[in-house]
């Protein structure tokens, strides 16, 4: 029987009845070698296993110890066939794997983090104010309320939530954790600030604010620009990699670094194609989810799909 966090965890893009597939676009085949860089609760890694069969092989990188856990129960009947590290998917570089067929990465959040209120990723429950994917480690969200300047928390709300009035809440917010007025350790201590300062705008800034200084705890764009700098020496010739984003700052780094690898060398002379990129578009435009899939599974609503493929090696 599943559990309530199996049961609500729905892995997005992968129903192909619904609209296109990420399995559409990177075609696992039997004896392939996977690596799922963010396992979360296996969903994705399920369906690939199915593909790849029982001479292929999956490595499942995850920075939540509790989503490998789960990830491991799930996915139990091809255990002979999976590794799982805990680790960031920053570091996938420092793994020592060897070359992979299928390089994938959902840099959503899993639904245990949504759901399970004591992680703090949600401002609708009372829990401490923490955001971190890898409990084991690093500063809480409410230690970096705490702790930063309030010219970093500009930054962080402009640049990680994109809040029009990003000075205004972040100096409100530096104010209230200097003086200890409002408890700035729980979810509900900052949500009732924000609250107090917006007021019915509340509700539409308070998302931004989250989605900010989880961002910032995880440092998840420092981890992605690492990701995406290692991937290319770790995918086969033939190899493809496919990343789903959430939001437009994740998307637009990968469609940046997605375009520079497909971009062919010209000639500054003639314009004609000097060298052949080392890898081509396989989503001419981006993927996003069917009406159907989002009625299905509303958090699929802001997915983006984005793959490649490595050219084959020629002499």
């Amino acid at each position: 029987m599943m559990s309530t966090h199996e049961s609500l965890h729905v892995p997005v893009l992968l129903n192909t009845s619904e609209g296109e597939s990420v399995l559409e676009y990177l075609k696992p085949k039997p004896g392939d070698r996977v690596l799922d860089a963010t396992e979360g609760l296996g969903g994705h890694s399920e369906a690939f296993l199915r593909a790849i069969g029982p001479t292929g092989k999956l490595v499942g990188i995850d920075a939540d110890e509790e989503n490998l856990l789960k990830a491991k129960e799930r996915l139990k009947g091809w255990k002979q066939q999976c590794t799982f590290v805990h680790d960031n998917f920053r570091h996938v570089s420092r793994l020592n794997f060897s070359e992979f067929d299928i390089i994938f990465a959902d840099l959503g959040m899993s639904s245990l983090h949504v759901d399970d209120a004591q992680r703090g990723f949600s401002f609708r429950a009372d829990a401490p104010l923490d955001l971190r994917f890898d409990r084991s480690k690093g500063m809480t969200a409410s230690q970096l309320l705490h702790a930063a300047s309030e010219e970093e928390l500009v930054r962080i709300f402009k640049v990680y939530g994109e809040l029009p009035q990003a000075r205004r809440c972040a100096s409100a917010i530096f104010r209230e954790a200097r003086q200890h007025s409002v408890s700035l350790d729980t979810t509900v201590g900052l949500r009732q600030l924000v609250e107090k300062l917006f007021g019915f705008r509340a509700k539409f800034l308070l998302p931004q604010i989250f989605q900010a200084l989880r961002i910032a705890v995880n440092d998840e764009m420092g981890a992605l620009e690492e990701f995406l700098a290692s991937i290319p020496a770790l995918i086969a010739p033939n190899g493809s990699i496919g990343i789903i984003s959430f939001h437009s700052l994740e998307d637009r780094r990968v469609k940046e670094a997605f375009r520079a690898w497909t971009t062919p060398e010209k000639d500054p002379r003639t314009g004609a194609i000097a060298k052949q990129s080392p890898f081509e578009l396989l989503t001419r435009k981006v993927v996003v989810p069917s009406e159907e899939e989002i009625r299905r599974n509303p958090r699929a609503r802001s997915a983006r799909f984005r793959a490649v493929r490595r050219r084959e090696i020629t002499a």
